[in-house]
């Protein structure tokens, strides 16, 4: 049997109260983030995703027109 299917076992036999407790004492050491099984990258594009507001009115070209003659003087 290997580790992992030994410390299964052990946890399996966990009352309620003593898997709080640890979860409690390991979460600390190893904290869990939750993700929905998405990875790092994929779970930064969904936060990203989140902040996004549409601008009414906003003009790309004549904005990026603008920032270029600011930035470049063109």
């Amino acid at each position: 049997m290997s580790n992992r299917e030994i410390a299964i076992n052990i946890i399996n036999q966990f009352s309620d109260d003593e898997l709080d407790r640890f979860i409690a004492y390991f979460g600390i050491i190893y904290p869990v983030r939750e993700t929905d099984g998405l990875t790092e990258k994929q779970q930064a594009l969904k936060e990203l995703d989140g902040i996004l507001r549409h601008i009414p009115d906003l003009d790309d070209e004549k904005e990026l027109a603008a920032y270029r003659e600011e930035k470049y003087g063109q």
